[in-house]
Formats: structure tokens, C-alpha cells, sequence
């Protein structure tokens, strides 16, 4: 069993190494990206514009959960990815471990602190008062799951350190569906709103993190949750947190932003908020996409570093910018085509549809050139240096995009929103190709030192013994 989920690491044919790595990341994706939508869309088919605009505004507390969740697994796969390349299967077994206990203490933190400070919250996220009791009732139900929604998320990528990615699909596919059935039943069918959106996302994520604690206990390989190893070397949590925090600062910046976006936009009114929402949903199609090929190759690239193979490891990089420019522009042309009517599923009213479109438009200038910011950023986890992917990620949602969500505003009003995610996107872009580019030059330069020493001691040894 071992030998076989190892194969798509070992396989010299890089194609298919990184297609059975990112095929089912990418289906992974798309169900996350339906889960994301899901909430949104038939909250959507109420009819009522302050609660689809309330889903938006509480929006940021999911991603501050789903932050501490990459926290943990973005280090948490690439050590686990990397001891396995090296074989030293008792590390990542602690690994493991210490991750799951982490997940399960922090969900509990967070939620008790978005409970204990809900109100101020509120206030700081930007909801109008015509939304406020929605925004409330939603976040707080979240809250109350938030540690089956972090363990759920966390589990589901470091599944992918051991090659699991099948399991790792299924227990997105089982939360989902979970999800999508009983949003209709609770949204519309008994007139909940947004109280069944929440419920039906807590329930999904608890199905979830039962089928993840089947395959640990019946099908792993080193994930485990036993506490004797997670308490082997327990201060070992912060270098983790340490590789995990590219994934995780964009993400909690990500949620900052959106909040000061939202402050920004509750000038304009509730249906401005809705419209921005609208749009932001569908700009993931493009987003997540480029994100999950890179995450989803980003263990293929851990364990070629690990194992020493540099030049499989360079191949593998020139795939993936071949394989992420060209996602990019499909993706976008689709979704540009298809505007209308995806919009029409979170929108019912024509004016905020129109706005929501004007938005997506100037979300698709930056939007298909992402995958080099996220290629750069996995990259460089993949290889050790998280304080510079760290570095990339805070400058895209924080240095970059804050100030300029306040200066274009200031200038061009409402549309200067959205161009300040653009402005971003592109100095982001620009660095993190900078970071690569020097990173890579290192491991080739390296690679070929190593060639050179090693032909230089097979001479001495000749030398030696012609002496």
C-alpha cells in the first residue's frame, strides 16, 4: 500500500506525476468552489439583497478560520512530503500528530473569541443595519462549528503529504454534497435564510471530519492522531506554522482586505455590497483554479527537494507555468462568455446583476496571470523559505492592496475598489517571479556544483590509484 501511494512521487514521468497530483486537487477545487458558492446562491433565490450582501460581509470571519487551517497544513504537508522523501517516517508521524491536536485546540479558540467579541465585529466588517441581525445569526453559528470547519480543511490538504488525494476528494465531495442537499431544505424549503445556510455548512464540515478520522484509522500511513506523538516535541507547532504562514497571511489579509473593502462599499449601500460579492464568487472560478494546480503539485515539489532530485524538481516548475498560463486564459474566456448568466444565479435584481458585471470585467485584467504569484509561493514553502513566500503573500493582500483599496476609492469612487485588487495582483505577480526566478538559479547552480564535485573525486580517486 505504502510502495503504491509513493509511485506518483518516484514516477519519472513528470506529466503524469503532476496530473494525478492536480487532476483531483483541481476536482477538489471545483467542489470547494460550489461549497463557497452554495451558501450565496440559494440564499441568493430568497429574493432578499441585505441577506446575500450579509454572507459577503461575514465572509472574512470564514477566511479567518480557513487561515489558521493553512496555518497548520501548509507547513504541515510540505514537512510531512519532505520526511517521507527522506524516509523518516517517525517525523512525520509526530507531524501528523501535532497537527490535528493544533487544528482541534486553535478551532476551539477561535470560535470563542469570534462569540466573545461578535458585536465589535460586526461594526468592523462593515455590515449596514439592514443586514446587521443576518450578518450576526450567520457568524455566529459559524463561530460555533468553526473547530469542524478548521480540522475539516486542514485534514483535506495534508492527506495530499502522504498521496492520498483521493481520500482527500472524498471527504471534500461528502462535506459538500452534505452541504448542497440541506441548503435548499433549510434556506428555502423551511424559510431559514442564512440561519440554514450556516447550519447546513457546520453539519457538512462535521460529516466531513468523521469520514477523515475513518481513513486515519483504517488507511494511513503516518497520519495519526495519537496524543503521545503529538507530544514528543509540541514547540515543533511553530516551525510548522512557520512554512504554513505564505498560504495563511494571504488568506487572513485576504479577510482584512474584504472588511476594508466592505466599510468602503457600505457608503454605496447593501445592494453595492451584494453586487461586489456577486462578482468576487465567480472571479474564484479563475482564482481557486490557479491555486489548487499549484497547491495540489506543491508535494510533488517538497519531495523531489527533499529526495535531492533537483532536476526533476526544475522539470516539474517548467510544467507547471506551461500548465497554469494556459489555464489562465481558457478559464478566463469561459467565464468572461459566461458572465450573465453565473452572475444571474446570486443576483435577482437587473441593476445589481449590471453592477456585478462591470466588476468582474476589471477583475479579469489581473485575474489569469495568478497562477505565477501562487506557482512562486509554493514553490518557495516547497523548498524551505517561508519567510519569503510569507513575505510575497503580505505584500499582495496587506502593503499593496489595503492602501490602495483607500487611495483608488478616494480618487475613482466605487469602480476604484476593484482596481485596487488589480493594482495588487500585479505587484504581487512581479515579485514573487523575482523570488522564484532567484530561488531556482540557487538549486541549478547548486546541482551543477554537485556534478562538478562529484567528477572531480572520481578523478582523485583515479589519480589515487594510478599513484
Amino acid at each position: 500500500m505504502q510502495d503504491k501511494k509513493m509511485e506518483v512521487f518516484e514516477s519519472e514521468n513528470l506529466w503524469a506525476s503532476i496530473f494525478k497530483m492536480v487532476v483531483p486537487a483541481l476536482i477538489a477545487i471545483l467542489v470547494m468552489l460550489i461549497y463557497n458558492m452554495a451558501d450565496m446562491i440559494f440564499v441568493g433565490q430568497t429574493g432578499e439583497t441585505a441577506q446575500v450582501a450579509a454572507v459577503s460581509v461575514v465572509g472574512p470571519v470564514f477566511n479567518m478560520i480557513m487561515a489558521v487551517a493553512m496555518l497548520i497544513s501548509g507547513g504541515g504537508t510540505v514537512i510531512i512530503s519532505r520526511d517521507l522523501g527522506a524516509k523518516d517516517t517517525e517525523h512525520a508521524r509526530m507531524v501528523s500528530s501535532l497537527c490535528i491536536w493544533s487544528g482541534i485546540i486553535l478551532g476551539i479558540m477561535a470560535g470563542a473569541l469570534i462569540i466573545a467579541i461578535n458585536n465589535p465585529l460586526l461594526k468592523f466588517l462593515g455590515a449596514t443595519p439592514d443586514m446587521e441581525v443576518y450578518a450576526k445569526q450567520y457568524m455566529l453559528i459559524l463561530a460555533a462549528g468553526a473547530p469542524f470547519l478548521l480540522v475539516t480543511n486542514m485534514l483535506g490538504q495534508v492527506l495530499r503529504a502522504e498521496g492520498a488525494v483521493k481520500e482527500g476528494l472524498v471527504g471534500n465531495l461528502i462535506g459538500t454534497m452534505v452541504n448542497i442537499v440541506l441548503d435548499p431544505i433549510f434556506i428555502l424549503k423551511l424559510n431559514m435564510g442564512v440561519v440554514g445556510a450556516a447550519i447546513a455548512t457546520v453539519i457538512g464540515n462535521m460529516v466531513a471530519t468523521i469520514y477523515y478520522a475513518y481513513y486515519m484509522k483504517e488507511k494511513a500511513i503516518v497520519l495519526n492522531a495519537r496524543p503521545s506523538n503529538a507530544m514528543k516535541k509540541p514547540l515543533f507547532i511553530f516551525s510548522i506554522m512557520a512554512l504554513g504562514l505564505p498560504n495563511a497571511v494571504g488568506t487572513l489579509l485576504s479577510g482584512f482586505a474584504n472588511s476594508f473593502a466592505n466599510q468602503l462599499l457600505s457608503k454605496y449601500g447593501s445592494d453595492a455590497i451584494a453586487a461586489n460579492a456577486a462578482a468576487g464568487r465567480v472571479n474564484l472560478i479563475i482564482v481557486m483554479i490557479l491555486m489548487g494546480i499549484c497547491m495540489g503539485a506543491q508535494p510533488l515539489m517538497s519531495y523531489n527537494y527533499g529526495a535531492g532530485h533537483k532536476k526533476k524538481l526544475a522539470g516539474v516548475i517548467k510544467r507547471l507555468i506551461a500548465l497554469t498560463v494556459s489555464t489562465g486564459a481558457v478559464t478566463a474566456v469561459l467565464v468572461i462568455g459566461m458572465r450573465s448568466a453565473v452572475i444571474a444565479l446570486f443576483l435577482k435584481d437587473a441593476a445589481v446583476a449590471s453592477t456585478a458585471e462591470s466588476i468582474l470585467m476589471i477583475l479579469m485584467i489581473s485575474s489569469p496571470f495568478l497562477g505565477f504569484f501562487y506557482l512562486g509561493t509554493n514553490f518557495l514553502q516547497a523548498t524551505g523559505k517561508a519567510m519569503q513566500a510569507t513575505l510575497i503573500s503580505a505584500l499582495q493582500k496587506g502593503v499593496l492592496l489595503i492602501p490602495s483599496l483607500f487611495l483608488l476609492e478616494y480618487v475613482f469612487g466605487f469602480m476604484g475598489i476593484r482596481l485596487a485588487y488589480v493594482v495588487a495582483d500585479f505587484g504581487a505577480i512581479v515579485i514573487s517571479c523575482i523570488f522564484m526566478l532567484v530561488e531556482w538559479r540557487k538549486i541549478n547552480v547548486n546541482g551543477e556544483y554537485e556534478v562538478k564535485t562529484e567528477k572531480l573525486n572520481i578523478k582523485q580517486v583515479k589519480l589515487k590509484k594510478a599513484i
